[in-house]
């Protein structure tokens, strides 16, 4: 057993195992929005993160002002950095990414399909398009004015091929964050997909009433 006495500081993690090929990497992806879990892989990345999780906490309040955080339960644990809301700390501006209205909207419906509708079997992009556009056609309008402000143009000018576009952008965004994983036409929900539960806490309690305001 190690020390229990002992406290990690700021540059232990520089002298771990594999800290050479994998830091590199994993700094970069935590930056962009990036969340680690024990998937596929992405398994090495989370394993250093997990045994040099103190020291690296440590590093990124003192130089990036920023909170390196873990959720989820044992096997569905995952790592990613709590940029506070919209604030990044001193993480430079090529990583603000943020993720677009629509694209959270998309995030809703498929958590209300997968978690309250408990269709946990939908794994393919091309059913949840088409289940999105014929059951929740009531919902369209609002979709179509957010597609329509992110792309500078009005309502009037979009049809389903907008929605199906958005959604797709959507899946891929949420691959890239680590939300999902997205193969063709397979998809799967991840631990991380937690994250928009957390983040949009006060929209989910009351999904009806949030997707309605769609209408």
């Amino acid at each position: 057993m190690g020390n229990d006495n002992y406290k990690a500081t700021i540059s232990d993690f520089l002298f771990a195992d594999h800290a050479r090929e994998l830091f590199a990497e994993i700094d970069y992806f935590l930056k962009d929005g990036v969340h680690f879990q024990r998937h596929s892989n992405q398994i090495g990345q989370f394993n250093f993160i997990d045994k040099n999780f103190d020291s690296l906490r440590l590093y990124y309040r003192e130089f990036f002002d920023v909170e390196l955080s873990e959720a989820g339960e044992k096997a569905n644990a995952y790592f990613y950095l709590d940029f506070h809301g919209n604030n990044r700390g001193n993480i430079s501006a090529r990583h603000r990414d943020i993720l677009k209205s629509e694209y959270v909207i998309i995030g809703f419906i498929i958590y209300k399909i997968v978690y309250i509708d408990k269709e946990i079997d939908l794994d393919s992009v091309q059913k949840l398009k088409e289940k999105i556009r014929i059951e929740y056609e009531d919902y369209k309008p609002g979709i179509y004015r957010l597609i329509a402000k992110s792309r500078n143009t009005t309502p009037g000018n979009l049809n389903d091929n907008a929605i199906d576009t958005t959604i797709q952008s959507a899946l891929e965004e949420f691959k890239k964050i680590g939300w999902i994983e997205l193969n063709r036409d397979e998809f799967g929900l991840l631990p991380a997909f937690d994250r928009l539960i957390k983040v949009y806490e006060e929209y989910i309690l009351t999904i009806d009433e949030t997707l309605n305001e769609l209408k």
